[in-house]
């Protein structure tokens, strides 16, 4: 930083200087200006003959100022860009540092011509806002259960089937979602993880929601159908309904609101075993039910975070109604991942060596899911609540 301003004072000095060199020059030009205006005006005086002063010395002295102010203006440009200490001659501020122009900001900046639109518009005004609908991390998850269940089931696989199971349980859940954000931009507004939503925000409406939940899921429930087979299609467009509207609706009345939700993601790896076989196997519902009881300590201890925000927006969660039964559900769901993840070596669903691997992870959960129960406990124990009760 030191060398870059000492290189632009020096630079700023001999640009000085030879400025003062110029004006030098431009100082004996006006002299020598001077000295041709007073000769002319005492050749015009003194020759009694007008036509022959109009026919020599203002024709010559006319081509000597045209020179005189070529290098005038040439004398005027340079001492410009030596005071601007720049190497740019355009119209620029004088300042030491690069400024950039108005029609220099970068088109992102810029404000899209009415009636012409650009990529970068097209997916901002229209591509992300309908893409943030589906909630695409959470319908990432519910994808790829479906594949591993499809994956872990013992019968032959397709890749036909799988590219349908794929894209028909992407957009299934995207249309869970959507009607989802569709049907509560009120309460989503009153919650800080929620406020950013596209309805919420106004970029999409209501009813755009529907129609674009309606779009998707009819396709994803087409695809399912045709590409996979029936049962498959079936629970796909169940957890639509499941979601959007049964549980969407109990989130304000009950608690139980929370067990209802966690079928949605129990659903997901039915689906995935279904494409391939039929559900009458024990290792469809132990994958299943793996997912359902994941879902507890996971909601749990996220919604126990935001208590006090679901509290103000209405929604009826066990996280503020009932903290020690909030931490205790969450710990006994934990501790049932492990006859589980016993299940699924037993019916040869993976080997033994998964019992290393799973018990780890379930103890590492447990450990922590025991220590957020035993918080709870001593933050709401009985003195504790008649003491604020009194």
């Amino acid at each position: 930083m030191s060398l870059s301003v000492f290189s632009l004072q020096r630079q700023c000095l001999l640009r000085s200087s030879h400025m003062c060199y110029q004006a030098t020059q431009l100082l004996g030009t006006t002299q020598l200006l001077n000295k041709s205006l007073r000769s002319i005006r005492f050749f015009a005086t003194s020759t009694r003959d007008a036509d022959t002063s109009m026919s020599t010395s203002p024709i010559e002295f006319t081509s000597n100022l045209v020179f005189e102010k070529s290098r005038l203006d040439s004398i005027a440009d340079k001492a410009s860009m030596a005071l601007r200490c720049t190497d740019d001659t355009t119209d620029a501020p004088n300042l030491p540092f690069n400024v950039k122009r108005v029609d220099h900001v970068s088109r992102k900046n810029a404000k899209a011509v009415p009636g012409k639109m650009t990529v970068a518009s097209i997916r901002k005004n229209v591509i992300d806002p309908y893409l943030q609908l589906t909630k695409p991390r959470l319908t990432t998850l519910v994808m790829l259960s479906a594949i591993c269940s499809y994956a872990l089931s013992p019968y032959p696989a397709t890749l036909m089937q799988l590219t349908c199971l794929t894209i028909g349980t992407t957009f299934c859940s995207g249309a869970a979602n959507a009607i989802n954000m569709g049907r509560e931009p009120d309460y989503d507004r009153m919650m800080t993880r929620t406020s950013t939503r596209p309805v919420v925000r106004g970029i999409i409406t209501p009813k755009q929601s529907f129609e674009f939940a309606a779009v998707i899921g009819t396709v994803g429930t087409s695809v399912l159908y045709f590409g996979v087979n029936p049962t498959v299609a079936a629970l796909g467009a169940s957890n639509i309904v499941l979601y959007s509207w049964i549980y969407t609706s109990l989130k304000r009345k009950t608690i139980l609101n929370t067990w209802v939700g966690a079928l949605v993601g129990a659903i997901p790896p039915l689906m995935g075993w279904a494409a391939a076989s039929s559900l009458t196997h024990p290792g469809a519902w132990v994958l299943a039910v793996l997912l359902y009881a994941w879902q507890f300590p996971h909601f749990n201890s996220l919604s126990h975070n935001v208590r006090n925000e679901y509290k103000n927006a209405g929604y009826v969660m066990t996280a503020w109604k009932n903290p020690k039964l909030n931490a205790r559900v969450g710990l006994r769901y934990t501790l049932l991942m492990f006859p589980l993840c016993f299940a699924l070596s037993y019916f040869d669903i993976t080997d033994w060596y998964y019992q290393i691997d799973s018990a780890i992870v379930n103890a590492w959960l447990s450990f922590w899911a025991f220590k957020f129960y035993w918080q709870q406990r001593l933050n709401y124990s009985k003195d504790v609540i008649n003491d604020k009760e009194n």
